[in-house]
């Protein structure tokens, strides 16, 4: 039998370095200082994380089905650690973060751009960068005292203390002005009470960054505190592991408790009753960065779906010749680079301090569309063979349908950008 007859096309037959489909007229706004940044990601990203990859998920995938508990934490958390420590030691850890923690002080836009790099290695680690260092740690940055920076960020920068982000409640998500954790003061400790739901990376977490009300004669987002909670602390129980579609996230998204958790004054991160005002601020960086990160795993999809449609042949031809193939590339090429001119603009106004919550809601909501609708063009390129774990499409298509959901829904954007608009005009 001719073997040769039978052969498909692997991932291994796709010889193109990550990044091709970048054109300079996609990065043509870029500083040249950012331009440095991107290609020096890109190639940390290429050579040291896209070849171990698909053995990193392997990993993933057999410490959650064979462990569970404690036990599938502490394996989680110990290559969540050692993956942090590879970034540190590359310079790709602390970007949101000055010289003296530890960072490189390369600013919103800089985190951007190694988050998109990043993220189109492939490599399920990612996910606890973000997490650990954007979505628990940057309020910290903005709003911390100089004894809280330098208790959490440099620990945190060099992968020895990961945290995360306590907000959604079981009876709460998008409206945050129904919140029933609260925090009381009593003499010098704050007392805890209530539940989170949906904490991703909370079963790995040292602390959480989380929010509880401190006023409730007020309405609550003039009433809500922010707080740096140990996770080992007595009192704090974790109730569920929430496994997510996701199955090869190095994350552990889970269901506390807090029972009467006494936590010293001095965990009040920002001022007293300004939580509501802490946690926007978080968001609009929040979803910049999964925006840009999120873009890195559809552009990998995209460049996994072109150079295989110049490989497969069909009728004689490769797949990339007809029409209905070749023009949904034209269309994933458009809406990704559409998708980085609105990342970067609004980056770069969080970065000079501009309010940008508008901007944020309208990039979350045209970004989070657009990867989705790259991903399953990707998925449809590949037919098939693109919804086996062989290629990463699958993955990647999973990753996607939760962009549309997670930081903020897409008709909580909606909301947003709609709301901002009628006030222009109503005054």
């Amino acid at each position: 039998m001719d073997e040769d007859l039978f052969k498909g096309i692997t991932l291994d037959d796709l010889k193109m370095a990550g990044g091709w489909s970048v054109s300079p007229g996609q990065t043509y706004l870029y500083a040249p200082r950012e331009r440095e940044l991107m290609l020096r990601a890109r190639a940390f990203a290429q050579q040291e994380l896209a070849p171990k990859a698909q053995e990193a998920h392997g990993q993933v995938r057999e410490i959650k089905a064979g462990y569970q508990g404690k036990e599938r934490r502490a394996r989680l958390r110990e290559i969540a650690q050692g993956y942090l420590r590879t970034l540190a030691e590359a310079g790709m850890s602390g970007s949101l973060y000055p010289e003296q923690y530890g960072g490189s002080n390369a600013g919103v836009v800089g985190e951007c751009l190694i988050d998109e790099e990043l993220a189109a290695a492939g490599h399920p680690g990612d996910t606890i960068r973000s997490v650990s260092l954007v979505l628990g740690t940057v309020s910290i940055l903005r709003y911390g005292t100089d004894a809280q920076k330098k208790r959490h960020i440099p620990p945190r920068l060099a992968g020895e203390e990961l945290s995360a982000l306590a907000i959604t409640e079981p009876q709460i998500g998008s409206d945050t002005s129904r919140m029933q954790t609260t925090a009381v003061l009593e003499g010098d400790r704050w007392v805890l009470n209530g539940q989170k739901r949906f904490c991703t990376g909370g079963g790995l977490a040292d602390y959480v960054t989380l929010f509880a009300i401190t006023d409730t004669s007020t309405h609550p987002h003039k009433g809500m505190s922010c707080f740096i909670v140990p996770m080992d602390h007595p009192g704090v129980t974790i109730r569920r592991q929430l496994d997510e579609v996701i199955m090869a996230d190095w994350m552990d998204n889970v269901h506390f408790e807090l029972n009467d958790v006494d936590i010293p004054k001095e965990n009040l991160l920002g001022p007293l009753n300004a939580g509501y005002h802490v946690l926007m601020d978080e968001l609009d960086t929040e979803r910049v960065t999964y925006c840009m990160a999120s873009l890195g795993s559809a552009r990998r999809a995209f460049e996994v779906a072109a150079e295989y449609s110049t490989k497969r042949v069909q009728f004689k031809q490769p797949i990339a010749m007809f029409e209905g193939v070749s023009f949904k590339l034209a269309e994933m090429y458009t809406r990704i680079d559409a998708a980085r001119q609105l990342v970067y603009r609004t980056a770069k106004m969080i970065e000079a301090g501009t309010p940008a919550q508008l901007e944020s809601a309208v990039t979350k909501l045209f970004v989070a569309e657009a990867v989705w609708q790259v991903v399953d063009h990707a998925m449809q390129v590949l037919g098939g063979i693109g919804y086996t774990t062989d290629f990463p499409i699958q993955a990647i298509f999973r990753n996607a349908r939760l962009m549309r959901i997670g930081a903020g829904s897409d008709e909580i954007m909606k909301f947003l950008i709609a709301r901002e608009v009628l006030r222009t005009i109503k005054g």
